[in-house]
């Protein structure tokens, strides 16, 4: 079974529709990451700045160690433009992971969860996550430094419920 990483590993195996101009830039490794994620160029088809996203497998990306994750779950990483209010790298970041994630979700139908890691003082992409639709849900030490953990998960598991007299004896 294919998964999101496999699907993106080909310039046209990711797709986003028609709100998105999305451009595979040259594999290269990332500083965090033991193995080569992909890395794309995105923009809104209605103009605006360039954003960088990067994609890697947690088992392949020092988060690894932060959770019990699935061999499948992904981590998104963003570059918003520059720190100029009028560029809205926040909101356009917002947009477009409220596109990217379920596009993921579909090109993997096995991913539990997609994560994201941003630095503890970047509060700008902090907020992007969080009105992309991923939850804040706690902060690790990582080789890099400290980060904040953001995660979201697609509805069939996001749904299922969590207490104890639910779970199967």
């Amino acid at each position: 079974m294919a998964t999101a990483l496999d699907a993106v590993a080909t310039p046209d195996g990711l797709r986003l529709g028609a709100r998105w101009a999305l451009r595979s830039v040259a594999d290269a490794p990332s500083e965090r990451s033991r193995r080569p994620g992909r890395t794309y160029v995105v923009r809104s088809a209605e103009g605006g700045p360039e954003l960088l996203v990067d994609l890697h497998r947690v088992p392949d990306h020092p988060v690894r160690a932060c959770y019990p994750f699935g061999a499948q779950d992904v981590v998104v990483g963003l570059v918003l433009p520059g720190p100029d209010p009028a560029e809205n790298g926040p909101g356009l970041a917002a947009r477009l992971l409220r596109d990217l994630v379920p596009a993921l979700f579909t090109l993997s139908p096995r991913c539990r969860r997609v994560v994201a890691a941003p630095d503890e003082d970047d509060t700008a992409t902090q907020l992007a996550l969080e009105a992309g639709g991923f939850l804040r849900t706690g902060e690790a030490d990582l080789p890099g430094g400290t980060v904040v953990l953001f995660a979201v998960e697609p509805p069939a598991v996001a749904g299922l419920s969590t207490a104890l007299d639910d779970m199967p004896h």
